[in-house]
Protein backbone atom coordinates (compact mmCIF):
# COMPACT_ATOMS: atom_id res chain seq x y z
CA UNK A 1 0.00 0.00 0.00
CA UNK A 2 1.05 3.58 -0.91
CA UNK A 3 0.08 6.74 0.24
CA UNK A 4 0.84 10.33 -0.36
CA UNK A 5 0.22 12.79 1.72
CA UNK A 6 0.42 16.34 1.18
CA UNK A 7 -0.24 18.80 4.25
CA UNK A 8 -0.81 22.42 4.31
CA UNK A 9 1.43 23.70 7.65
CA UNK A 10 -1.46 26.99 7.65
CA UNK A 11 -3.91 24.49 8.10
CA UNK A 12 -4.35 23.37 11.33
CA UNK A 13 -7.49 20.87 11.37
CA UNK A 14 -5.90 19.43 8.34
CA UNK A 15 -2.99 18.97 9.83
CA UNK A 16 -4.82 17.07 12.96
CA UNK A 17 -6.71 15.13 9.98
CA UNK A 18 -3.04 13.92 8.48
CA UNK A 19 -1.50 13.40 12.12
CA UNK A 20 -4.73 10.93 12.79
CA UNK A 21 -4.86 9.19 9.39
CA UNK A 22 -0.98 8.38 9.81
CA UNK A 23 -1.46 7.38 13.43
CA UNK A 24 -4.22 4.98 11.96
CA UNK A 25 -2.64 3.91 9.02
CA UNK A 26 0.94 2.90 11.19
CA UNK A 27 -1.30 1.54 13.83
CA UNK A 28 -3.19 -0.81 11.31
CA UNK A 29 -0.37 -2.23 8.98
CA UNK A 30 2.81 -1.54 10.37
CA UNK A 31 4.43 -4.43 12.42
CA UNK A 32 6.89 -2.15 13.97
CA UNK A 33 4.45 -0.16 15.91
CA UNK A 34 3.95 -2.15 19.53
CA UNK A 35 0.27 -1.54 20.84
CA UNK A 36 1.78 -3.42 23.92
CA UNK A 37 -1.27 -5.72 24.35
CA UNK A 38 -3.47 -2.27 25.05
CA UNK A 39 -5.04 -1.52 21.69
CA UNK A 40 -8.07 -4.04 21.68
CA UNK A 41 -10.80 -3.58 18.90
CA UNK A 42 -13.99 -4.89 18.59
CA UNK A 43 -17.47 -3.93 17.29
CA UNK A 44 -20.59 -2.53 19.17
CA UNK A 45 -22.09 -5.79 18.77
CA UNK A 46 -19.70 -7.38 19.95
CA UNK A 47 -19.66 -4.96 23.03
CA UNK A 48 -23.22 -5.65 23.67
CA UNK A 49 -22.73 -9.38 23.63
CA UNK A 50 -20.03 -8.85 26.17
CA UNK A 51 -22.32 -7.42 28.12
CA UNK A 52 -24.81 -9.35 27.82
CA UNK A 53 -22.72 -12.55 28.79
CA UNK A 54 -21.27 -10.39 31.84
CA UNK A 55 -25.04 -9.36 33.22
CA UNK A 56 -25.78 -13.64 32.85
CA UNK A 57 -22.58 -14.74 34.56
CA UNK A 58 -23.40 -12.12 37.60
CA UNK A 59 -27.08 -13.51 37.46
CA UNK A 60 -26.04 -17.48 37.46
CA UNK A 61 -23.52 -16.85 40.13
CA UNK A 62 -26.22 -14.75 42.27
CA UNK A 63 -29.09 -17.86 41.21
CA UNK A 64 -26.54 -20.27 42.18
CA UNK A 65 -25.81 -18.50 45.28
CA UNK A 66 -21.90 -18.21 44.81
CA UNK A 67 -21.95 -14.38 44.87
CA UNK A 68 -24.42 -12.25 46.91
CA UNK A 69 -26.77 -10.15 45.22
CA UNK A 70 -25.30 -7.17 46.58
CA UNK A 71 -21.60 -8.41 45.95
CA UNK A 72 -22.48 -7.83 41.95
CA UNK A 73 -21.80 -4.26 42.37
CA UNK A 74 -17.71 -5.40 42.75
CA UNK A 75 -14.67 -5.00 41.02
CA UNK A 76 -13.23 -8.36 41.25
CA UNK A 77 -16.15 -10.16 39.32
CA UNK A 78 -16.10 -7.30 36.51
CA UNK A 79 -12.07 -7.61 36.26
CA UNK A 80 -12.37 -11.72 36.20
CA UNK A 81 -14.63 -11.32 32.74
CA UNK A 82 -12.46 -8.33 30.99
CA UNK A 83 -9.61 -10.70 31.74
CA UNK A 84 -10.88 -13.58 30.70
CA UNK A 85 -12.29 -11.42 27.29
CA UNK A 86 -8.90 -9.45 27.18
CA UNK A 87 -7.04 -13.51 27.03
CA UNK A 88 -8.98 -14.40 24.16
CA UNK A 89 -12.15 -15.80 25.46
CA UNK A 90 -15.39 -15.25 23.31
CA UNK A 91 -18.73 -14.88 25.48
Amino acid sequence: MKMTLVVDTEDIQGMEAAHKMITTVCRQYDARVDSRGMDRRFSKIAFMKALRGYMKAQMDAVESEDIEFKDMRRLKGAKQYADAIWNGWMP
